[in-house]
This record gives structure tokens, C-alpha cells and sequence, in this order.
């Protein structure tokens, strides 16, 4: 069963697909890894707090973008 949510944009809602969660020592925080259900193939990366009931999802920096890139690569090797 795939993990899917809606994230609500400026242009409406978009049906995503959890490719996979991440925590990072370095940062100290939680990031899920998505990709849009019917659009191209780009992966996107937000940041998010488990704790957090309004299940915000929150821009990442290039720091914060690599180290996750680090993260996934680790993960499929």
C-alpha cells in the first residue's frame, strides 16, 4: 500500500506519494521525500515536525537539501 497525501497549494490540492522518511543527526530534523502522483518525476523534499497535529511541511535550504541527498543515497547503497 503506497502512502499518499494532499498538499494544498496555491493552485489547488496535489495528490503526492511518501517516497520515503528521513531524520538527520546533523540537523536534527525530519524530512519526507515525495514526488507528485500525476505529474513528472521530480522528487521534492520538506522538512516536518511528527509532533506537529497540523502536519505542516516546511521549505528546506540548499544545506538542509544536500544533507538529505546524502541521507537517501546512504540509504539506497
Amino acid at each position: 500500500m503506497e502512502d499518499t497525501f494532499f498538499l494544498d497549494t496555491d493552485n489547488g490540492s496535489i495528490e503526492c506519494r511518501v517516497v520515503t522518511n528521513l531524520f538527520s543527526e546533523k540537523t536534527k530534523k525530519h524530512y519526507l521525500v515525495y514526488e507528485y502522483v500525476n505529474s513528472d518525476d521530480n522528487l521534492y523534499v520538506s522538512s516536518y515536525d511528527p509532533d506537529d497535529e497540523s502536519n505542516t511541511l516546511n521549505d528546506v535550504d540548499e544545506d538542509e537539501l544536500k544533507e538529505v541527498i546524502k541521507l537517501f543515497e546512504d540509504m539506497v547503497d
